[in-house]
């Protein structure tokens, strides 16, 4: 019994570190990949209003994914991923397509990359 304890708590804490996956695709409720092609068509339409307000959107499902990955995925990770998020609120802020569109790509492989 005095090895069956721990055993069970850090298994636990095993799944629990390596959820990440799990959480990414099926326990979100505003999944973050759902902006990407959205603000990038509205990137390339000139849309920048629109975009911002997605942006803003897209900021506030990242707030509520970080709470249940920042477990289970390496933190320059996380931080890469905030990073490239704000780079882009710039390149938005200042209506420039190209540095907007590859500050979205960097986020869209940044995203990719979390859980492997």
């Amino acid at each position: 019994m005095t090895k069956v304890i721990p055993s069970v708590i850090l298994a636990i804490f095993i799944l629990f570190m390596n959820s990440g996956t799990f959480f990414k695709k099926y326990g979100l409720t505003e999944p973050v990949p759902f902006y990407f092609q959205r603000i990038e068509q509205m990137i390339t339409r000139g849309e920048w209003q629109e975009a911002a307000a997605n942006l803003n959107r897209l900021e506030s499902a990242w707030r509520r994914a970080v709470r249940l990955l920042q477990f289970s995925e390496e933190r320059d990770e996380i931080n890469n991923f905030q990073h490239s998020l704000a780079r882009l609120k710039g390149y938005v802020a200042a209506e420039e397509t190209g540095g907007a569109l590859a500050a979205l790509y960097e986020l869209e492989e940044t995203w990719a990359d979390l859980g492997k």
